[in-house]
């Protein structure tokens, strides 16, 4: 189904067409983890050229999505830190909170001139 679709793409090189192959072949592209060895794979996969491959292409889309997932992976880090209830950072604080039934006497922050 995605193999015609592809080799058109391909055929045509249309705009995006490698980061398309690169979420349809994601396991394929781990397994094989070179650019180079992945082209090879996908060009009789596709039954295509290699030469319709463009390896700079391919490995250009491979390290932008390696970019993004690196960016993804601390912002869900930072995230889950944040939401567990053991979370040292957001429990000491400097602030102190002040009891209701405690006598602790305001003190006005504002000085008259």
């Amino acid at each position: 189904m995605y193999k015609d679709f592809l080799r058109k793409d391909l055929q045509n090189s249309s705009y995006g067409v490698y980061r398309k192959i690169l979420e349809v072949y994601r396991e394929q592209l781990a397994f094989l983890e070179t650019p180079a060895r992945f082209r090879r794979w996908l060009a009789v996969e596709l039954e295509i050229p290699i030469e319709q491959i463009n390896l700079s292409s391919l490995s250009s889309a491979l390290q932008y999505r390696r970019k993004k997932e690196k960016a993804l992976k601390p912002d869900q880090q930072q995230e889950s830190k944040s939401a567990s209830p053991n979370n040292k950072e957001c429990n000491s604080s400097s602030f102190t909170f002040s009891n209701p039934s405690s006598e602790d006497k305001r003190q006005s922050r504002i000085t008259e001139l």
